[in-house]
């Protein structure tokens, strides 16, 4: 449904800062509850699926999803991973590297400083759109007394 409402209703929005990437915020969800081999096939084939279906550059979300899932492994250690600020921040790192990427490769290096504005206001954007989205997902994916 997640999926549903970023293909159809966010990347239809007229300005380049609304389109939050929702699926990253139900990635560092999905890092944090499932077993390593599992994040990475459901990280991959959701980046997959939505690079496909929104018409971008294939590989832009599949990295971004991947990139997440391995800051997460490796920043888990470290850090409180309960925390909503952790889990903000690593949805603005994803959202931040896929918009630059995504920006290098269609505009190149000269379009990079200008792309930048729009990159840095979208991971704004998904980052205070993140908790809206993290806390049903880790309702669903949390057992319940009966």
């Amino acid at each position: 449904m997640i999926f549903v409402l970023e293909a159809v209703l966010m990347t239809g929005l007229p300005r380049a800062w609304t389109r939050a990437d929702l699926m990253v915020a139900v990635c560092v969800e999905i890092a944090r509850r499932f077993p390593f081999w599992g994040a990475i096939v459901w990280s991959f084939f959701w980046g997959y699926v939505s690079d496909v279906f929104q018409g971008r550059l294939w590989g832009a979300h599949g990295a971004s999803y991947l990139l997440v899932l391995f800051l997460h492994r490796v920043w888990s250690r470290q850090m409180d991973t309960e925390s909503m600020v952790y889990r903000m921040l690593l949805v603005g790192v994803g959202v931040l590297v896929q918009s630059l990427v995504s920006v290098l490769i269609v505009g190149g290096l000269s379009k990079a400083a200008s792309g930048f504005p729009a990159a840095a206001s979208q991971t704004v954007f998904s980052m205070v759109a993140a908790p809206f989205i993290m806390l049903p997902v880790q309702w669903i994916l949390t057992k319940r007394v009966r």
